[in-house]
């Protein structure tokens, strides 16, 4: 069997290719470690693979030229500004959560900005600042120490920087607005090594388009300014249904999520096992610590009675280390929708067939609708690069196969791809965060504010010395 193109990029097969290299010498390298605070390591040295290994273990195959521990926003400058006198393409590389292996490149040159990780919080301005190497849980704790917290996702071990410069969405979103609505300055490393501070005032442009722009394409952020918010003990709650009901949750529960008040996050979640099995799980949180009222809301918004419901209450900061749990390292296939208003029942229908599906192949996969409305909506749009502020939900498909080769990687995406031809009529886009393996449209993911980043980006770097996944 002939594999596609696709299906070789799905697997971690074909790295981003770089452009001919300047191939640096021996001589070049220990020049290179030698100007830096952080440390050089190439193939061979003891900390090579723990650089270049991303969270999914598809992609164990890539091996970069070397990889760069940047320390220091200096230490950033150094090593771009050595790629480009030696003709090497450059990722950034953070919590390494790249659905598609973007953090990584064959060949060319990691900069990995986990060392630079410190949190810091004014009490006066109430402004966190952060290290472009800070993970989700990382920047959680050192902030819940002053009972304090942004609005960024669940999954703990992801990197503030590839979050934020993809918009943010998470659990507070819909009180506080994306994690990329809440910054106020960022320091980044552009393509001619400059650090540059940008904010609304200063190069407004680029501060634009970090913020929900995408990672990996307009520098390499070493530091985020943003705006905190109380860390409440925050109410939880699960209610699931019988999978004969999956069509009525899924339309109470947009009904919901439409007028619910911005303290209430949710989402609806539709679940093929693989051995067959179907379910339907409502999950949300309530900042302010109680959920029994929005249950009550959801169940008469849904119009049946749960088959069972859980609530719950946790202090911020524990609650988002008990849903950081998971394996170290794990291979997702994800893709997504924007859906700017509800879904008819016709395109709900579409949804739980695709899913029934897939549980009929006895195959796993899910696909989960987020809410997007409450203060997200109230973001003018054009305010930040992201471009799905107004939207209704999100839905996530995902796939976490049971082995990781062409294989099944091919047929997880083979069922993606037909959820969203099954829902393409009512999608408006696709989120940034949650790439895809090419061939990508960017106009999917970027929808009107194109046309500016790529502006933006042929200013900043019109030499693409950044190998971000995807050509603008």
């Amino acid at each position: 069997m002939r594999l596609s193109r696709r299906a070789l990029l799905s697997a971690g097969l074909i790295g981003i290719a770089p452009p001919p290299s300047g191939a640096p010498t021996d001589a070049d390298w220990k020049a290179l470690a030698a100007g830096l605070v952080g440390s050089l390591d190439r193939p061979g040295t003891a900390a090579y693979d723990s650089g270049r290994r991303l969270y999914s273990p598809r992609f164990d195959g890539i091996r970069p030229a070397a990889v760069v521990h940047c320390a220091t926003a200096a230490d950033v400058s150094e090593a771009i500004r050595f790629a480009a006198r030696m003709r090497l393409p450059v990722v950034a590389r953070g919590g390494g959560h790249s659905y598609i292996g973007a953090s990584t490149i064959s060949d060319g040159l990691v900069l990995d900005v986990r060392p630079i990780n410190r949190v810091r919080y004014d009490a006066a301005s109430r402004i966190a600042t952060i290290g472009g190497g800070a993970t989700v849980i990382g920047a959680y704790t050192a902030l819940g120490r002053h009972g304090v917290s942004i609005p960024a996702g669940t999954c703990g071990s992801v990197g503030i920087s590839g979050l934020t410069c993809g918009g943010g969405i998470g659990p507070a979103a819909s009180a506080y607005g994306l994690a990329c609505d809440n910054v106020t300055a960022a320091e980044v490393v552009t393509a001619d090594g400059r650090l540059r501070t940008v904010d609304a005032a200063r190069e407004p442009d680029l501060f634009w388009a970090l913020r929900g722009g995408g990672g990996g394409r307009f520098g390499v952020v070493t530091g985020w300014r943003m705006r905190t918010h109380p860390a409440t003990t925050i109410g939880t709650f699960t209610l699931t249904y019988r999978w004969a009901d999956a069509a009525r949750a899924a339309t109470g529960w947009q009904a919901r999520i439409a007028r619910a008040p911005d303290d209430v996050w949710s989402s609806c979640q539709f679940t093929a096992e693989a051995g067959g099995a179907l379910s339907v799980r409502v999950n949300g949180f309530v900042l302010d610590g109680d959920a029994h009222g929005e249950v009550a809301a959801l169940t008469r918004a849904i119009g049946r009675e749960p088959a069972s419901v859980a609530v719950g209450r946790e202090p911020h900061v524990r609650l988002m280390k008990d849903r950081a749990g998971g394996p170290a390292r794990n291979t997702h296939l994800i893709g997504s929708e924007i859906f700017r208003s509800a879904l008819p029942a016709e395109g709900i229908a579409a949804l739980v067939a695709a899913v029934q599906r897939r549980a009929a192949s006895k195959r796993p996969g899910l696909a989960k609708l987020k809410r997007m409305s409450g203060a997200p909506a109230r973001i003018a749009p054009g305010a930040t690069a992201f471009p799905w502020h107004g939207a209704l939900t999100m839905l996530q498909w995902l796939v976490v196969p049971g082995r990781v080769d062409t294989a099944s990687v091919a047929d997880g995406y083979t069922w993606i791809d037909a959820g969203h031809r099954a829902v393409a009529r009512w999608s408006a886009g696709r989120y940034v965060n949650y790439l895809e393996p090419g061939p990508i449209d960017p106009a999917e993911y970027h929808g009107p504010n194109l046309g500016r980043l790529r502006r933006v980006h042929a200013s900043v770097d019109p030499g693409r010395l950044f190998k971000a996944a995807y050509r603008l």
